[in-house]
């Protein structure tokens, strides 16, 4: 794969949480992995063509994730001075950009199963450890970060092989938006052309 955030102090917090509720939100965090996994394979094994796999996992992604705060931190530095009109472009292309990426990554695995982990709660949510395993392919761990800020359950990033989605992207973003001199504009317009 060429395309290249979260576990500290949280037991505080956790402990002034009814055991109840850290087990309920904890069996909604497992819930929710499986429920996307589940999603996913189907997308992976239907035969519909690349580009309605492509915009399957966009929905997917406004479904399931937070998918402007993923979008925002792959900018880096660069995402406080982007202007307002350009943002809408810039989460279209993202998620059309990704979509691409993880579509094509993912293809191998037609005809797999996934093994979903137990829930381990982080700074601000949980985190979800999966195993995905394919006749085709070498077993893949993705682990899933689940995020809570929003008042809901979604999925902040997930890290495939110890490579997270979020941090890689950053590195990558920041690098090509460097060639360009900072032009954000420049920049999207090649994610554009790359979705």
């Amino acid at each position: 794969m060429n395309r290249r955030l979260f576990l500290t102090t949280t037991f505080a917090g956790l402990a002034a949480m009814p055991l109840s509720a850290q087990a309920q939100s904890s069996d909604e965090a497992v819930a929710l992995v499986r429920r996307v996994s589940d999603q996913l394979l189907k997308l992976f094994d239907s035969g519909a063509s690349t580009e309605q796999k492509r915009a399957d996992f966009v929905r997917l992604m406004d479904d399931h994730s937070d998918i402007r705060q993923i979008a925002g931190f792959a900018l880096g530095r660069y995402g406080r001075g982007m202007s307002e009109s350009l943002k809408p472009r810039y989460i279209n292309a993202f998620k059309r950009f990704i979509a691409a990426t993880y579509v094509d990554y993912f293809s191998g695995f037609s005809g797999a199963t996934i093994q979903v982990g137990n829930a381990r709660p982080t700074r601000h949510g949980y985190m979800v450890d999966t195993t995905m395993s394919s006749d085709r392919q070498a077993p893949a761990t993705v682990r899933w970060d689940l995020s809570n800020r929003s008042g809901s359950l979604l999925i902040e990033d997930f890290v495939v092989e110890g490579i997270s989605m979020a941090s890689s992207q950053r590195g990558e973003f920041v690098s090509l938006i460097g060639t360009y001199g900072g032009d954000v504009e420049k920049f999207i317009e090649y994610l554009e052309a790359r979705g």
